[in-house]
This record gives C-alpha cells, sequence and structure tokens, in this order.
C-alpha cells in the first residue's frame, strides 16, 4: 500500500503532463523526460517486484539441479569404477569359486564314502547275526527232529521187543514209582 501511495504524486505529474500536452500542440522537452522518468521508474518497479523474485528462484532451481546432476554423475561413475573392478576381478573370482566348488565336492564325496563303509559294517554285522540266529534256530529245530525220531525208533522198538504182559508189568512198576515219589 505504501508503494502505492508513494506513486501517486508520480500520477498527477503524468496527468499534470497530459493536460498540458492537449493544450499544447508538441510537449516540451522537460515533460518527456518527466514521462521517460515515470515509464523507467514504473519499469524498474515492475522489473524489481516480479522478475526478480523469479529470476532468483529459478537460479536457486538451477542452482539445486546442477547440484543433484554433480552428485549423480559422482554416483555413476563410483558404481562404474565398482563394476570396472569386479570386471578385472573377474576371472579370478570364477576361479576361486571353481576351487571352492571342487573342495566342498572332495569333502561330500569323503562323507559319502564314509557313510557308505558305515552302513555296509552294519550291513555285515547285521547278516552276522543273523545268520547266527538262524543257525541257532536250524539247530534247535534239528535237535528236535532228532529227538522226536528217536523217540519215533523207541516206541518202534520198544513196541516191537515187548509183549501186552511186558507193558503191564512197566506200567505197574511206573505207577508203583509214582506213588513212592508221592509219599516222599
Amino acid at each position: 500500500m505504501f508503494r502505492l501511495a508513494s506513486l501517486l504524486p508520480l500520477f498527477a505529474l503524468l496527468a499534470r503532463a497530459a493536460e498540458e500536452a492537449e493544450t499544447h500542440a508538441e510537449p516540451s522537452i522537460t515533460y518527456k523526460w518527466i514521462n521517460f522518468g515515470i515509464l523507467a521508474v514504473a519499469l524498474i518497479y515492475l522489473i524489481a517486484k516480479f522478475l526478480i523474485p523469479v529470476l532468483k528462484a529459478r537460479s536457486t532451481s538451477i542452482s539445486n539441479d546442477i547440484g543433484q546432476s554433480k552428485a549423480t554423475v559422482k554416483a555413476a561413475e563410483a558404481k562404474v569404477a565398482e563394476l570396472t573392478s569386479k570386471l578385472s576381478n573377474f576371472d579370478s573370482e570364477i576361479r576361486s569359486i571353481r576351487e571352492k566348488a571342487m573342495a566342498e565336492r572332495e569333502i561330500e564325496a569323503k562323507r559319502i564314502a564314509e557313510q557308505t563303509q558305515n552302513l555296509l559294517a552294519k550291513v555285515a554285522s547285521m547278516r552276522e547275526t543273523e545268520i547266527g540266529n538262524l543257525t541257532q534256530a536250524a539247530q534247535s529245530q534239528l535237535r528236535a527232529f532228532t529227538v522226536e525220531q528217536a523217540i519215533a525208533i523207541a516206541q518202534a522198538r520198544l513196541a516191537t521187543m515187548t509183549d501186552p504182559a511186558t507193558q503191564g508189568a512197566l506200567v505197574t512198576s511206573f505207577v508203583n514209582d509214582l506213588k513212592r515219589q508221592e509219599a516222599r
């Protein structure tokens, strides 16, 4: 508001110059200089009011963009340097990875061989145990079969060797033995 009030005398001078210009056909050089001064002050005022802040904001924006661009360029250069170093070390990294894989493969092969040996030892032990168990079972069956055959042979011989009177005497003798054992 104060600025507008300060321009009021200028507008008054301009109005007075316009009135005198109507009365005279050709304005004097003084009025031309006053008119030029008013236009110059108005132009300077408008430039100071509107154009300078816009230019300052634009300058700040450009400065910020330049700073960001420099930071981006530095980051890109760092990334390029990192990738270049990785590419130069690529062969050695591949070689080290292969060596590590070979070492791991050898360790795994040894581990598998040890497990296989352990499993074979367990199978052999289980086989021996199973054979021993089957042998004992076969021997027990053979003994039982032998006893059955011996009893059958003894019964057949006893049946052919004894007559009914001898069998009766044997049964009586057996019963008497049982009674004696019961008496004790």
